[in-house]
Formats: C-alpha cells, sequence, structure tokens
C-alpha cells in the first residue's frame, strides 16, 4: 500500500474507528494506541487490491481484537495484583511484607522490575530473558545481581534481613 492509498484509507476511516474504540474502552488515550497499532496492522497486512469496505472489515476485526487482548491482559494484570497483594487469614506477617515488598519493587528502576519479576516470578531462564528484552545473555546476569543486590539493601534498610520470614 502507498502513501497515497494509506492516507486516504485514513482519512476515510480513522474519526469512526477511533469514535468506535472510545466507547469500547473509555479512555481517549488507550483507544489512541489501539488505533495506532490498527492502523499499524494494517499496513503490515498484505491486502492487495482491497477495496474500502474490505479495508475498513479489516480494521474493525483488529480493532475487536485489540480490545479483546487488552480485557484479558487487564484481567491477568488484576489476579497478578490481587495474588500478589491478597493476605490470607493465616498470612497477617506476610501480608505485611508483601505489602512492603510491592511498595519497594516499584522502587526499583523499570528494567531491574522486568528482570527480576522474568527470572523469580515467570521463572524465566536468563537465555530466555536476553530474548525477550533484546540484551545479550551475559547481560542479563550481570543486571539481574545488581537488581537482587538492590533490593536486598533496601529489604535491609526496612528491617527484613535475611532469614526474617519462611
Amino acid at each position: 500500500m502507498d502513501e497515497a492509498a494509506f492516507r486516504d484509507i485514513h482519512e476515510r476511516t480513522a474519526s469512526q474507528l477511533r469514535a468506535y474504540l472510545y466507547l469500547a474502552v473509555q479512555d481517549a488515550a488507550l483507544a489512541d494506541d489501539l488505533l495506532q497499532e490498527a492502523y499499524s496492522r494494517l499496513l503490515r497486512a498484505r491486502l492487495g487490491d482491497a477495496n474500502i469496505h474490505q479495508v475498513r472489515s479489516y480494521l474493525y476485526k483488529t480493532a475487536l481484537s485489540l480490545i479483546s487482548d487488552h480485557g484479558r491482559e487487564v484481567v491477568r494484570e488484576r489476579k497478578r495484583r490481587e495474588a500478589w497483594i491478597a493476605p490470607t487469614a493465616s498470612e497477617g506477617h506476610r501480608h505485611e511484607l508483601t505489602l512492603d515488598m510491592e511498595r519497594l519493587f516499584a522502587r526499583l528502576p523499570r528494567k531491574q522490575q522486568t528482570l527480576l519479576w522474568l527470572a523469580y516470578v515467570e521463572g524465566a531462564s536468563h537465555r530466555e530473558i536476553a530474548a525477550s528484552l533484546g540484551m545479550k545473555e551475559g547481560s542479563v546476569r550481570v543486571v539481574l545481581y545488581r537488581a537482587r543486590k538492590r533490593l536486598a539493601g533496601m529489604l535491609q534498610d526496612h528491617g527484613w534481613g535475611p532469614g526474617e520470614v519462611r
């Protein structure tokens, strides 16, 4: 698809597609992100000589898929957060640690958070983490070591030393 054809399609479909996305997600920034992703996928699609109706159909199917994907991710994230912070009756002390850990974890740089999460929550290997984040495997080891050391220091500063909780 050449630039002129894309501009024409965008001009004819963007405002209505964005309105549909906004209606579905009730968040202007998210609607804009999903709109951009829908058009990005359109550019990668090989639609050949599709007419405007076929392109419009493709865009709405893509938008629906993106909305569904986002909804599933929101549910997964909510469940992860609930599992992360939900206390049980027998875990009073551990619940305090969980809340403290969430706050401390949020103070780490995003890259360190991601590495720690992938390694210790998701159980990913260094090779898998390297592939996911576009890093060298040796770099994953170094950054992960630094992240563990930094988190351990933060825990000690807050009174949680080795062997405090089992």
